[in-house]
């Protein structure tokens, strides 16, 4: 009888592991191939749906905020107040809402209006004089509708104008003692410290002003080109060609954003300075000779302003 030869055990078969692709699934092509049209077209919305997306709310006010409350703290803390605001202005008819505050009732603040020429910061916006009240609540100029709407007591007030090249932007305030009360009325010499600050924070709430105008203006274009697309979709099922119907000039749409401007409630000089970027921006895409004519003049320009600075005159301007 034959033996048999022992035979060695089989090593385990090692198997390979299923490559893992971490591609996200969907719309793919495989590599070196070309996209079909309806890859394309779905990567198209997908990117208009991002864009449509994007908040461009407060990204760059913020920190501006941040800063303003930070000066308003030092402010308050140096004039020995209870409670500190920004006011700032609000339209075109004189009235004034509140930006930054700091305090007990500060959250109940933000954002609350005061009626052209009403309260205390309201003479001061109007005047652009200091003033200081020992008894607010004796005052005709004051507005008992923020307390009644805070539960907050007022009984003295430092409010002093906000002013950046002779205009008046807003009113820096300041409330009460941070001891008990009866409050200590504040001093001539604290509204000179007060009126130190008020430049500073001036100079802030101006930049926040402008700076909130283009994020405003940023979203409002984003809005103006999804709309131009959405209006494409429906040419498009009416029977006219993709780009003949998606098609918007962009003197059209600087029309549009003009028209749109004059309904924001910002500062004249603001509104007026972005006026004139959207014009710009509108004759300097038609071309390139539109380009160079813009920048031509608007160096010619700076080269007068910069000559009538030196001289006091302009008659010798030349482009």
């Amino acid at each position: 009888m034959n033996k048999k030869t022992p035979t060695k055990a089989k090593s385990p078969v090692k198997r390979r592991r299923p490559s893992v692709n971490n591609t996200p699934t969907g719309n793919t092509t495989a590599r070196g191939a070309s996209r079909r049209p309806s890859d394309r077209d779905s990567f198209e919305e997908q990117l208009r749906a991002a864009i449509s997306t994007v908040d461009a709310a407060y990204a760059l006010t913020t920190p501006l905020l941040r800063s303003l409350e930070n000066l308003l703290r030092l402010a308050a803390r140096t004039i020995n107040s209870g409670e500190a605001s920004v006011l700032v202005r609000d339209g075109d008819s004189g009235g004034l809402k509140f930006l930054v505050a700091i305090g007990a009732v500060a959250h109940r603040l933000i954002g609350v209006r005061i009626p052209p020429g009403r309260g205390i910061a309201g003479f001061v916006f109007a005047s652009g004089q200091p003033m200081a009240v020992a008894d607010a609540k004796r005052e005709s100029t004051f507005y008992a509708e923020i307390d009644r709407a805070t539960g907050y007591s007022t009984e003295t007030i430092l409010a002093t104008p906000l002013q950046l090249n002779g205009e008046t932007v807003g009113v820096l305030e300041f409330v009460n003692r941070r001891s008990q009360p009866p409050y200590e009325p504040f001093a001539p010499h604290e509204m000179d410290w007060a009126a130190r600050f008020a430049d500073a924070i001036a100079a802030l709430v101006d930049a926040h002003e402008a700076t909130r105008l283009i994020e405003t203006l940023f979203t409002r274009a984003l809005e103006t080109a999804a709309d131009a697309e959405d209006g494409g979709k429906v040419s498009k099922s009416a029977g006219k060609t993709r780009r003949a119907s998606q098609r918007q000039s962009s003197q059209d749409r600087g029309a549009a954003l003009q028209r749109w401007l004059k309904t924001v409630q910002a500062a004249p000089d603001h509104r007026e300075l972005v006026s004139l970027a959207l014009t710009l921006h509108e004759v300097a895409s038609r071309g390139e000779a539109e380009r160079t004519m813009c920048r031509e003049m608007l160096e010619s320009l700076a080269r007068w302003t910069g000559q009538r600075r030196t001289t006091g005159s302009g008659a010798d301007f030349l482009f």
